[in-house]
């Protein structure tokens, strides 16, 4: 058994690399080539881009930033929240501080800043300080603005963030005024600062006015318990109680006194609700309901309830011994009873607000919340008053057994004591609030007030203009490759010879061809130009294209669709081999749209279908040329059926007796495509080129063209002429060397071709 070659795995493996570059290479060729087609429009788009991006680098405004730095402080509780059910936490934070961000935007805060800048201004009369206060829309820049008007301005130019995990919130203004930037940034801290710290006062200012109230008439109640006790000793005698009444009297007077304090502070929690109830019943109705029938889920009540008998009994029994030591011994027996049953109704406070959250709207949660709260409160002060009620009304028993003549007495007694401890307790809640509205600073606390900007935060001149630049070379390298992918022609030889089809020649761009007329027979006018050049290489070419014992005689030209210039090319064949001292007919076949008598500035008849037809002569029909070797025979009368025409056997015949006289008989003919004279003719030619226009051949028209002259003659299709072809935006680097190797040393003089007939 052989082993395999080393040598020759190594030869596989380098010819894999090699024509993995070589396809590298082939695609970085064809990208290059794409952009040096495009080149006009590339340099075009990219300059109007970085025009643009100057125009406005240069006439944008200078824009400076500041920003004032706040933090915001969770809400205190109120005083009468002190003495209520144990404190829970509410999902304050972030949600707190989103409520707030919100309160910033509003109106009423881009208004009161608006009316303190106008105001501001006013004071400073500096025009030169601001640029949002004035009306720039009206001729006159000297009028200010409404305040309505620039409250909607400062919406737009002030951004408020919070900063990701804290509690902090920057408030940064943009303005092409640094001064002005600074002082809406301050602005906007101190305004909203007082209105927060006036909003946080204005319940303890309500609640302080409240507990006067009620503390001054309970004031006058007391006063009057004592007078009419008083007044009753007076009347009857000092009277003395005996130990067992007056500890009766003390524990009823101390039940009634905390059932009134239960009932304030019932009454307080009970407006709370009810206002709050108002509010969420006009955006969710349903809310209410479902949180009704939550709380009574959760048997809140119930564990209420047994706390507030709980705490009731502690307080009477605590408040009998006068040994500190055994009173702190029964609080401490309570407690131990109490505190389980905290963390119970805790927990099922805490189950209820995540129940409660997850079935509520985010941008309802926090009023939800608060409403919840009320809720609560109201059902523990209701459950403490009920309680409160239950014991009194036990000792109300006892105390209507007592004897006649001590029952007034002690109902004396009773209330004035009850009276009192109610009034002591109000006095107490009052200056806890008091001190708490003089204290109160407010959730909100400047950390850093704005400072005047040294430099412009936009416009980035430099950043600009190097995007600028940047997008319009993307944009113009786009709009090449989009160009190119949307251009379905075939554009270079490059594209032909990959397919396997045989490029025999191409020829540039010839600036002639826009007079027309003669101007086109360029081997006969420029004989040194690079055009002639290309056609002299053609020529060349189609004496070797088929090495047979018969040479070639009959070059039939057509192009798969119309205008790729095939007449042009026609006739310069002709007149190149012609210039090789041979014998050449230059034949017009295109019997329905001929060109050939326009280019020659002759009559079209009588031609090749007048002899077909025997309406004239050989010599009739052949014209010669100032060109020497060059004859030409026309198209004729258009018949009626041009394909039978040129199909019929008096085509044939006529043919072969142009073979005997001439050495070349160039034949131009019709598009392949558009009709069959094409298809007639190359059956009957000894070979055809296939003529296509840079740039301008429907691509799909022309590999179907060419495969369908394969399939009828493979050996008979000679291969493509390259037409209008530029050098330079296909093969730019050898642009130069081409050009200059055939540029012509001087301009050749006219050859004042014309022709001559035999006649």
């Amino acid at each position: 058994m052989n082993k395999p070659s080393l040598n020759g795995a190594s030869n596989l493996s380098k010819n894999g690399i090699n024509q993995s570059f070589k396809d590298t290479k082939d695609n970085l060729s064809n990208y290059i080539s794409i952009l040096r087609a495009n080149m006009l429009p590339i340099i075009v788009i990219t300059l109007a881009s970085i025009i643009i991006t100057l125009v406005y680098v240069f006439n944008a405004k200078d824009i400076y930033k500041s920003n004032s730095t706040i933090k915001i402080n969770r809400p205190q509780g109120s005083v009468l929240s002190s003495s209520l059910i144990p404190e829970f936490q509410d999902f304050i934070t972030d949600r707190y501080i989103s409520n707030e961000i919100e309160v910033l935007k509003s109106y009423k805060i881009r208004e009161k800043v608006a009316e303190n800048m106008i105001d501001t201004f006013k004071i400073n009369q500096d025009k030169d300080k601001f640029f949002y206060l004035f009306n720039h829309s009206d001729n006159d820049n000297n009028s200010l603005v409404s305040v309505p008007a620039l409250t909607d301005i400062l919406s737009s130019i002030v951004k408020i963030d919070q900063k990701r995990g804290l509690d902090v919130v920057d408030i940064v203004v943009e303005s092409p005024s640094k001064y002005e930037a600074m002082l809406v940034a301050n602005l906007y801290a101190t305004v909203y600062q007082s209105f927060s710290l006036e909003l946080s006062r204005e319940e303890l200012t309500t609640l302080t006015r409240y507990l006067n109230e009620e503390k001054e008439n309970k004031f006058k109640d007391l006063a009057k318990a004592e007078l009419d006790l008083e007044e009753y000793q007076k009347k009857g005698g000092l009277i003395l109680l005996d130990a067992q009444v007056k500890n009766l009297v003390e524990n009823i007077s101390q039940l009634e006194a905390q059932k009134n304090a239960a009932n304030i502070e019932l009454s307080s929690k009970e407006k709370e609700y009810n206002s709050l109830n108002t509010e969420i019943a006009r955006i969710d109705p349903t809310l209410v309901d479902f949180m009704k029938g939550k709380i009574d889920e959760s048997y809140i009540s119930e564990v209420q309830s047994k706390i507030a008998e709980l705490e009731s009994k502690r307080d009477i029994e605590a408040s009998i011994p006068q040994d500190d030591k055994l009173r702190q011994k029964t609080l401490d027996e309570y407690n131990r009873k109490i505190d389980p049953l905290k963390r119970t109704l805790e927990e099922k406070i805490q189950v209820l607000q995540t129940s409660l959250y997850s079935n509520t709207p985010e941008d309802r949660r926090i009023v939800a919340q608060k409403l919840l709260e009320a809720n609560v409160g109201v059902q523990s002060y209701r459950t403490k008053v009920n309680t409160l009620s239950k014991l009194l009304s036990r000792y109300e028993d006892q105390f209507s057994k007592l004897p006649t003549q001590s029952i007034e007495y002690a109902k004396l007694e009773r209330n004035r004591k009850a009276t009192e401890k109610l009034y002591l307790i109000l006095e107490e809640k009052y200056q806890e609030a008091k001190i708490n509205e003089r204290i109160k600073l407010g959730t909100i606390l400047v950390i850093a007030p704005s400072v005047l900007a040294s430099k412009p935060s936009k416009p980035n001149r430099t950043l600009i203009v190097f995007l600028g630049v940047m997008l319009g070379l993307a944009a113009s390298i786009g709009f090449a490759f989009a160009r190119n992918y949307f251009d379905h022609t075939v554009k270079s030889p490059d594209e032909i010879e990959n397919k396997g089809i045989s490029v025999l020649s191409w020829i540039p761009a010839i600036d002639e061809l826009k007079g027309g007329g003669m101007s086109e027979f360029i081997v006969a006018n420029k004989p040194k130009s690079p055009p002639s050049e290309a056609f002299k290489a053609l020529r060349t070419r189609l004496q070797y294209a088929k090495l047979e014992e018969t040479p070639i005689k009959t070059i039939l030209l057509t192009s798969s669709v119309p205008s790729e210039g095939k007449t042009t090319i026609s006739l310069n064949v002709a007149g190149s081999l012609a210039q090789m001292d041979k014998k050449v007919l230059l034949l017009d076949c295109d019997l329905r749209k001929p060109r050939i008598h326009n280019v020659f500035e002759t009559d079209r008849f009588p031609g090749l279908s007048d002899y077909l037809f025997s309406n004239a002569s050989l010599d009739e029909i052949t014209r010669k040329t100032k060109l020497e070797n060059l004859s030409v025979i026309t198209s004729g009368t258009i018949p009626p059926n041009p394909s039978e025409l040129l199909a019929s056997k008096q085509m044939k015949e006529f043919l072969d007796k142009m073979k005997g006289i001439y050495d070349f008989i160039v034949i131009d003919s019709p598009p392949y495509i558009s009709v069959t004279d094409a298809e007639i003719l190359f059956r009957i030619t000894d070979g055809t080129i296939l003529v296509l226009r840079a740039g301008k051949t429907p691509s799909d028209a022309f590999f179907r063209t060419c495969e369908k002259l394969m399939k009828l003659d493979a050996h008979n299709f000679l291969g493509v002429v390259f037409n209008n072809f530029s050098y330079k935006s296909a093969y730019g680097y050898y642009y130069n060397y081409y050009y200059y190797y055939s540029k012509p040393d001087e301009k050749p003089k006219s050859s004042g071709i014309k022709l001559s007939s035999d006649n």
